[in-house]
């Protein structure tokens, strides 16, 4: 009887050690991380270069924590709109990342992590800079539009990308516009409100970041451009980086 209890003992202690060697592994599993997307996306600095992006940062954590299997920004293009990174996937564009070719479908289907900013440029092709006056309702209607191109590429990402999927919101681009500021700000506040309610509805992550550049003119150091510094990215890529699992 001894004999006996003395082996359940010892498979129950197997299974424990291996469940947990299981789990460890689980744990450890290798990210394959693919950031979709704008400019914003891309990196592209203050003085229009493209240099080190909130993607890149996120990389970095990864790497840092061991976990990180792939990376690439190479579908993240300054000037996409929604419907060109929509073309992309339809189209099943390839790249060239590290001597290999890259088919959009296939590394979304392989993906663990997506990260998506878009949506800028569709509003901004919409906007009149150079008004001192901006109508909040017609803008608020050109943002339902815009809105609805978003949900049906977050759907079609879907299609392919079956784990997590992270979407960024919008900053004012234009803080040192004072004469338009209230009503940039309403404007995009209505744009996150809008694409935070799909993203729950689609069942993807929604990742706010008005508030890191509301005032804030220190990540957007250029008064003559739209994209932020590394510190800018830098803190975007903080608050996306809570909401990984």
């Amino acid at each position: 009887m001894k004999k006996h209890l003395k082996l359940l003992v010892l498979f129950i202690s197997f299974g424990i050690v291996f469940s947990t060697y299981k789990l460890f592994l689980k744990e450890k599993e290798k990210i394959t991380y693919i950031a979709l997307g704008d400019s914003v996306a891309e990196g592209m600095n203050s003085y229009l270069q493209v240099d080190y992006g909130y993607t890149d940062y996120i990389k970095d954590y990864l790497n840092r924590n061991d976990r990180l299997s792939f990376y690439t920004k190479a579908f993240a293009k300054a000037g996409y709109t929604t419907n060109d990174l929509k073309n992309d996937i339809q189209n099943n564009k390839i790249q060239i990342v590290d001597n290999k070719k890259i088919y959009l479908k296939e590394i979304l289907r392989e993906s663990d992590l997506v990260t998506l900013t878009i949506g800028a440029n569709d509003y901004l092709k919409y906007l009149n800079i150079e008004s001192t006056l901006l109508n909040i309702e017609d803008n608020k209607k050109q943002a339902d539009k815009i809105i609805k191109e978003i949900k049906d590429l977050i759907e079609l990402i879907k299609k392919y990308a079956k784990k997590q999927i992270i979407v960024t919101g919008y900053y004012n681009p234009l803080p040192r516009r004072k004469d338009i500021k209230n009503e940039l700000d309403e404007i995009i506040r209505y744009f996150n409100y809008e694409l935070e309610e799909i993203c729950e509805e689609l069942s993807v992550k929604y990742v706010d970041i008005f508030n890191i550049f509301d005032n804030n003119e220190d990540y957007l150091p250029n008064p003559l451009d739209i994209h932020p510094n590394k510190k800018g990215y830098e803190k975007i890529s903080k608050e996306i980086i809570k909401n990984i699992k």
